[in-house]
């Protein structure tokens, strides 16, 4: 009679550990289930940030292209008033050598003439 015990007591604890597997059998699924399930949000996410960043990019690159233009113009502006400032300047400075020609040529004239009206004086 013992034996019968010891053996319905260890059909009793396989059964119990058959149900122990199934349950874990049923966990382990629902919990790869969820796995997968997370999985595809994660790579969804994943696939949202780069679409994001792909754009974030293209933005960039256009924000770029645009501050490349400005700055050019802007140096071209700078350049084109350097380029007037130093006309100018020469320009001054040519304007104020005619001056002094022209009022060497002048006050040249004016003696000559001053001159040419005193020796003319003295020889009548």
């Amino acid at each position: 009679m013992e034996l019968e015990k010891i053996v319905e007591q260890h059909e009793s604890q396989l059964q119990q550990h058959s149900k122990d597997i199934q349950q874990h059998s049923k966990e382990l699924a629902r919990l790869s289930d969820m796995s997968v399930v997370m999985q595809n949000t994660i790579n969804e996410g994943l696939a949202r940030v780069d679409e994001s960043n792909r754009f974030l990019r293209e933005q960039n690159m256009e924000q770029l292209k645009q501050n490349n233009e400005i700055f050019q113009a802007v140096m071209g502006i700078n350049e084109s008033k350097e380029n007037k400032e130093y006309e100018a300047k020469m320009m001054t400075r040519k304007n104020i050598w005619r001056a002094i020609f022209a009022i060497g040529g002048f006050v040249g004239g004016f003696i000559l003439a001053y001159f040419k009206i005193q020796f003319q004086g003295e020889r009548t």
